[in-house]
């Protein structure tokens, strides 16, 4: 069989995405409550899609800030995951980038952003998450993408993983 060729004129539709992996001080996590589409009133980890000419790291860095009021400190990649196409929403296909950033404070002032005109806010809380208080707030492939990270993030790997689920063999992961 032939390989599928790839137009360079007319590439497929792929999201490219950075998001945040913030830890507090008691080992939870930041996450934000969406109040839109099939995100609405679940949680998700801070951080949005790139924009033209913009990194994966640079669109983690605008959206946190605009979403939380914080300026994210990144230290390093602690995963990839790869959404496929969703026809029911319908979304492309993307490639999210998750870094683990610095600890901050529980304390820290998390500054949702304000609702434009005769709209409902994009964002409507935030918690400080585990894996067992997230199994109560998450979409199902937002929770196995915040399970893979967390075991990650407990390991000090980095994470693979396809539709939240890790796609390296676990011999894989431990040698590297």
């Amino acid at each position: 069989m032939r390989p599928h060729p790839i137009s360079l004129i007319t590439p497929p539709a792929c999201r490219i995405g950075g998001l945040a992996w913030i830890p507090n001080e008691r080992g939870e996590v930041l996450t934000v409550r969406a109040n839109y589409g099939a995100k609405k009133g679940f949680h998700q980890l801070p951080g949005g899609h790139a924009g033209e000419h913009q990194s994966n790291l640079a669109a983690m860095v605008t959206h946190v800030r605009r979403e939380t009021g914080i300026e994210p400190a990144p230290v390093r990649l602690l995963g990839t995951h790869w959404v496929p196409y969703n026809a029911d929403v319908p979304a492309a296909m993307g490639q999210n980038f998750i870094y683990l950033c610095d600890d901050i404070p529980t304390s820290t002032d998390i500054v949702l952003p304000p609702a434009a005109d005769d709209e409902e806010p994009q964002l409507s809380g935030h918690l400080w998450q585990t894996p067992d208080t997230a199994r109560g707030t998450m979409r199902a492939y937002q929770l196995r993408r915040f399970l893979g990270l967390w075991n990650a993030w407990q390991d000090n790997t980095t994470a693979t993983l396809h539709s939240g689920h890790p796609v390296l063999p676990a011999s894989v992961r431990e040698a590297s």
